[in-house]
């Protein structure tokens, strides 16, 4: 892995910044500039979840997706050491009042492992990473 800091993305950041219908469409927009300031880190999780069938059938927006994941700025990560973890969380979140999916707990997992050099989060689910990221010094790019 490359020692530069990361920016890690949200599956949602990805569909607001291809769909126009999205409500956080403009805010993504205005956010995607941190895709180019920043190496981005991509869990093999987040691009199951975003490569579903009704976006590859966009093919404005998948081929500026693929341009992105294509980019040499960009590392796929495996997710194999986190997924026992991350599985373990989402079943402790069940019926609490913030349960987690298990792609939301992958990311948590990735920014606590200290040897992931990750500086940043874009998400528009602040809520479920505020924590994790406040203990591990990764800033939540958010702007709603």
């Amino acid at each position: 892995m490359n020692i530069a800091k990361y920016i890690l993305v949200d599956t949602g950041f990805f569909f607001a910044l291809f769909n126009e219908k999205d409500r956080y469409h403009a805010s993504a927009r205005r956010n995607a500039q941190w895709l180019d300031i920043l190496p981005v880190l991509l869990p093999w999780p987040i691009l199951y979840e975003t490569i579903n069938t009704r976006f590859v059938r966009r093919d404005r927006g998948f081929t500026q997706f693929q341009a992105i994941v294509e980019s040499r700025q960009t590392e796929k990560l495996d997710d194999s050491p986190y997924r026992g973890a991350s599985y373990a969380k989402v079943l402790t979140s069940v019926g609490a009042n913030a349960p987690l999916s298990l792609v939301d707990a992958v990311l948590c997992s990735i920014i606590e492992d200290v040897n992931v050099p990750v500086d940043a989060l874009l998400t528009f689910n602040a809520k479920d990473f505020w924590e994790v990221c406040l203990a591990n010094n990764v800033t939540i790019l958010d702007e709603n």
